[in-house]
């Protein structure tokens, strides 16, 4: 009864966040303020077939253009190289390595630049872990070498640029076979990272969803079969005798709510399925194994809430004054208020149009406003993280404080134990193009994050990554 209640919350939790996107509400006339014309966005590219996570990307003003990539980095330069021996305390007996698994959304996956493309495969923090832990074995489903831009990915058009455009890639994309769901080229051979766009630990114990968007990336695991009303854990457990899981849930479900919900209160909040989370993970550590779980980053510490700095537009104008359509009626945030803007052309049109030291009104939507209220609720220490926290505690496992580490990258103040300087800013070296995932060095962060958190945990004393030599060796030409 209670995994059945469970996966239908579940459901209804996916069922709402897809209708809340068709039915935001659109603004009508605000008195006093000149009407905009209205840009409808287009849902997706009609030759696109699996979506971007490139927040802005239902906007076609912000895509200038195509061109190709092929990647200039060298990821086996780093994993060729020699490692010092990892002491893996409680992890394993001696002599021995542990069986590592991992389930998680885009970050564990290793999407990057707004898509899942192989270069960021490669580079995904949960690789790069199992090479400091000493483990050889260790298989992500990489791409294939002629589909390496994956899903499409986005670069800048010019990385200085003070608002951002970007050029959509066109070259070495999967090859994609339309239908319910969307195929892709399969991997064959074994896999220990089931992580993917909008996946984690709910998408590997619910029911197998064959209409399911993010089915498409699944899709791929073709040594796994997942037959329908089954799931991808029960397959898993047909192949893997694990006894150490990656666990990275619930930041692309936050990501996504932020981007696409207009009006974010408690007539609906993820409140629910992230206190009920705890079932998904437990199935998964049934067997008391050991791990890693992760908190959730703060919306304001993301890159992309940061391309339209609202401090920036304060203290350019005289005063700022926003007026927002929201349940039916406008609402006016004033510059002594707390809040914050979304990436959209109706933001950055207010950006564009501000004169120094003079007044602005801007006229936004509610989808392009996190006002006070919508703050507190959206807020991952209220329900989410500590939640997290608890289950942890509950099953002896490591715990990645992504809520703390992203806001000190945020700060300015992250610096590397080989002394380089993290910066989160639309030209920093953390985020990548879509303002969300990591860069390959963004990725050996994370790394450094999950595996301290590891030694904490479990006595171990598996070496940290030296970020900059990272950084030299693979940019090396």
């Amino acid at each position: 009864m209670k995994k059945y209640f469970f996966t239908c919350l579940v459901s209804l939790f996916f069922l709402a966040f897809s209708c809340a996107q068709k039915t935001s509400q659109e603004p009508g006339p605000i008195p006093g303020i000149p009407s905009t014309e209205e840009e409808t966005p287009a849902e997706t590219n009609p030759e696109r077939l699996l979506p971007s996570q490139l927040p802005t990307i239902a906007y076609p003003m912000f895509v200038t253009g195509t061109t190709t990539h092929h990647s200039k980095l060298k990821p086996e330069a780093w994993f060729a190289r020699p490692i010092e021996k990892a002491d893996l305390g409680s992890l394993a007996g001696s002599g021995k390595v542990p069986h590592m698994i991992a389930f998680g959304g885009g970050l564990t996956a290793g999407v990057s630049n707004g898509g899942l493309n192989r270069e960021a495969q490669q580079f995904a923090y949960p690789n790069l872990v199992a090479r400091q832990m000493g483990i050889s074995d260790f298989k992500t489903p990489l791409l294939p070498e002629d589909e390496a831009n994956g899903t499409g990915i986005f670069l800048y058009e010019d990385p200085k640029a003070e608002y951002p455009r970007w050029k959509e890639v066109t070259n070495n994309l999967a090859k994609l076979e339309p239908g319910q769901p969307v195929k892709m080229t399969p991997y064959e051979g074994l896999i220990h990272n089931f992580a993917f766009a909008n996946g984690g630990t709910i998408g590997a114990t619910y029911e197998y969803c064959p209409t399911c968007k993010t089915q498409a990336y699944p899709s791929r695991f073709s040594s796994y079969n997942v037959p329908a009303y089954s799931n991808l854990l029960l397959a898993v457990r047909e192949k893997h005798d694990y006894d150490f899981v990656i666990m990275e849930d619930f930041t692309d479900a936050f990501v996504n709510w932020i981007v696409h919900q207009g009006r974010m209160d408690e007539s609906f909040s993820l409140v629910a399925p992230y206190s009920s989370q705890t079932y998904a993970m437990e199935e998964i550590v049934s067997s008391n194994q050991k791990g890693v779980v992760f908190t959730v980053p703060h919306f304001r510490d993301l890159g992309f809430m940061n391309w339209y700095d609202i401090e920036k537009l304060k203290k350019k104008a005289s005063s700022v004054s926003v007026v927002y359509w929201a349940r039916n009626q406008a609402f006016t945030l004033n510059s002594s208020q707390t809040f914050y803007l979304k990436p959209t052309k109706n933001v950055e049109g207010a950006f564009l149009t501000a004169e120094d030291k003079k007044p602005i009104q801007a006229q936004l939507k509610d989808l392009d406003v996190i006002d006070e209220g919508e703050s507190w609720t959206a807020d991952p220490d209220r329900v989410i993280n500590p939640s997290i926290k608890k289950f942890a505690i509950k099953h002896n496992l490591a715990i990645v404080d992504l809520r703390a580490i992203y806001e000190k990258i945020h700060r300015g103040e992250y610096i590397t134990k080989d002394g380089l300087r993290i910066d989160s800013s639309i030209n920093g070296n953390f985020f990548s193009s879509d303002g969300i995932y990591p860069t390959p060095l963004g990725q050996a962060v994370i790394a450094n994050e999950v595996i301290k958190a590891i030694n904490e945990k479990y006595g171990s004393h598996i070496p940290l990554i030296d970020v900059s030599k990272f950084r030299e060796i693979i940019s090396s030409n």
